[in-house]
């Protein structure tokens, strides 16, 4: 995915999964701004959801989605459209039972809870990694675990995008000096 927060006009029109992902959406295109709108009856899909892999370089394909939505349609956003899903980063195996945790946070809880038993701890690579029965927990809506994405504070919104995505780096160090101690909680 492109991020279009520093890319040119021009590279966005040429840009084939921009406007693939725009027609699959139902949105309609302005070949000469690339802005997308959309009408709520062509739009294809209730909840558009982001899946990518439960790292942090998943985290960076949601973000650049969620740049080029919040650029060239932000209603999507805010009128509630957009979701992350949160797929799980571990697979537990005990007494023949699969257990699914998203994070650290709820690796750690279930080691202190299961304390003396027997177990087996696999960090999921990536959703590519996860069997086909497996990826039912992602699509399945009383299994899945989605987040909608919300803006508050428009102007806000527009400052992050373009200190953390766009081409000025004094901004991203700042953000990262400020911020760094919070990523042992990223995920």
């Amino acid at each position: 995915m492109l991020n279009v927060q520093k890319a040119t006009l021009d590279k966005m029109q040429k840009n084939a999964e921009i406007v693939t992902i725009a027609q699959a959406l139902g949105l309609e295109i302005n070949e000469k701004t690339m802005k997308l709108k959309y009408e709520e009856d062509k739009l294809r899909y209730g909840k558009i959801i982001i899946a990518s892999d439960a790292d942090v370089d998943g985290a960076h394909i949601k973000n650049l989605f969620y740049t080029f939505i919040w650029n060239f349609c932000p209603e999507l956003i805010i009128d509630g459209y957009v979701y992350g899903l949160v797929p799980p980063l571990y697979r537990i195996i005990m007494d023949k039972k699969t257990i699914y945790l998203k994070g650290d946070k709820e690796l750690d809880e279930f080691k202190r809870e299961h304390l003396g038993k027997k177990y087996t701890v696999n960090r999921l690579k990536g959703l590519g990694e996860m069997s086909e029965d497996e990826t039912t927990i992602l699509v399945d809506p009383e299994q899945r675990i989605i987040k909608q994405i919300t803006v508050e504070d428009i102007k806000g919104a527009d400052k992050v995008f373009e200190d953390l995505m766009g081409a000025a780096t004094t901004p991203k160090k700042e953000f990262i000096k400020k911020n760094s101690h919070k990523a042992v909680n990223f995920i």
